[in-house]
């Protein structure tokens, strides 16, 4: 049996409908770099009379455009029937910090009446993008090279940090991706305040001179309290300290410069030998401080003067 025009219209639509949303879920070819802020910040009452909120819910997306790569802030609190919910961000591309906090009272008075009603508490979500053309004066298109990201966050979680029933809860979250945007390959890293440890992640991608690699970044803070919660009245995710993302190429003078201007070189870290003549001019600087401290100081009475020199250098008489 043949197939009917309007069922084939019907089918039609449907493909473009389904080509419509891929379209929309996946980034514009011309994007290069991206900042991208989310923040909900809020106090709310369900209790009546008195029942309502303050909520704040801002957000912001710098698409190739120079100030994602400039740093940022935000600082957002609300306040609404003793409840408060607090939500901080700051960053750029390479460079993220969060922090979300909430607090609210008890729900009942000592005889069981229902005085409060509500919740509060803050969720910061920043992520960025960026493309880097992997070029180098001397490299032949084809060189194989590779990138080591340092991914290092710091950050901590209020204790107790979770009740059942989701009464309160704080979260702590961040990634990092390095892409070769030819081959797909991928490197990553989900990090969770609850299971990992703060400090750095490495991560190596290899790709070949003439390609384009993408690095992309994640932090993740928010806290909640309702007025049920009965282990804690306040709830804290401090990422303030924040996530930073460098670039270590495998060949000096590699580019790690993105299209949104910033440079993800990571600082040398210094050869053995470096630490080593540093650690032996700290020991002579304690050893000069030590036979300083053990020599005995000139007496008042003593022909030199124990007074500090003036700005002009000569010393003041007492």
């Amino acid at each position: 049996m043949s197939i009917t025009l309007p069922r084939r219209l019907g089918r039609l639509c449907l493909a473009l409908f389904a080509l419509s949303a891929l379209a929309a879920s996946l980034p514009a070819l011309a994007q290069q770099s991206q900042l991208f802020v989310t923040m909900n910040v809020h106090s709310t009452s369900f209790l009546n009379p008195g029942s309502g909120e303050q909520r704040f819910a801002p957000t912001f997306n710098w698409i190739d455009d120079p100030r994602a790569a400039q740093m940022q802030s935000e600082s957002l609190t609300a306040t609404y029937a003793g409840g408060t919910g607090v939500g901080e961000f700051e960053g750029r591309i390479g460079l993220l910090r969060a922090y979300a906090s909430g607090s609210y009272p008890y729900c009942c008075d000592p005889q069981g009446h229902r005085i409060n009603y509500g919740y509060a508490g803050a969720t910061v979500q920043a992520r960025f993008y960026d493309t880097i053309a992997v070029t180098g004066p001397g490299l032949a298109v084809g060189t194989p090279v590779s990138y080591t990201v340092n991914f290092s966050i710091t950050g901590t979680l209020s204790n107790p940090n979770f009740e059942s029933g989701g009464f309160l809860s704080a979260d702590g979250l961040a990634e990092v991706r390095l892409r070769d945007m030819t081959s797909y390959a991928e490197v990553n890293k989900s990090w969770d305040a609850k299971k990992d440890a703060p400090g750095v992640y490495q991560l190596t991608l290899n790709t070949f001179v003439g390609r384009n690699i993408s690095i992309a970044g994640m932090l993740y803070a928010g806290a909640d309290v309702s007025d049920y919660a009965r282990s804690a009245r306040y709830a804290e995710a401090d990422f303030a300290h924040s996530a930073g993302y460098e670039l270590i190429p495998s060949v000096a003078g590699l580019n790690t410069t993105g299209a949104s201007g910033h440079n993800f070189l990571a600082a040398p870290v210094p050869e053995p030998g470096t630490w080593a003549l540093m650690a032996g001019g700290l020991l002579v600087l304690v050893a000069r401080r030590q036979s300083r401290a053990c020599s005995p100081r000139p007496s008042s009475k003593s022909g030199s003067s124990s007074a500090a020199p003036t700005v002009n250098g000569v010393t003041a008489r007492r």
